[in-house]
């Protein structure tokens, strides 16, 4: 009989960034390695002060939930203004960015995936570390 996975904490301080570019960085916080079994794949993003994102389209369906900052959500023509408790649904082939509205303020996202191979910076840590998930203590 295989043995039960245990439960995990993860303390989001302690885990490495990646730092995509100078206006956003991504911290995974949750795999299936990380949760020792099945599990979604979680990212704590940080978008800088009166920054916007690149925009992109995704084949498979991607959540945000806002946890600090306001922003404005764009999903291809509609717009949404978006702060700490706000869930976004994004299919799979919608276009979409965010334009953090604070000058001075970080925005702070989780973005959500069912696998984390869907996610293309989930595929860039594997690339750039050769695993998903680091902590501050390594590297």
């Amino acid at each position: 009989m295989a043995e039960k996975p245990k439960g995990v904490v993860i303390h989001s301080k302690e885990v490495k960034p990646l730092v995509l570019d100078e206006t956003y960085s991504s911290k995974m916080i949750l795999d299936s390695v990380v949760a020792g079994g099945p599990a979604i794949q979680m990212n704590e993003g940080t978008l800088a002060p009166g920054c916007s994102t690149g925009g992109g389209v995704h084949e498979k369906p991607e959540i945000y939930y806002i946890v600090k900052g306001e922003a404005v959500l764009h999903l291809d023509d509609d717009v949404y203004d978006v702060a700490p408790g706000s869930l976004a649904y994004i299919p799979g082939g919608v276009f979409h960015w965010l334009e953090n509205k604070s000058k001075t303020e970080e925005f702070v996202i989780l973005t959500l995936w069912e696998k984390a191979e869907d996610n293309e910076v989930y595929n860039l840590r594997l690339e750039k570390w050769g695993k998903s998930f680091k902590t501050i203590y390594e590297d």
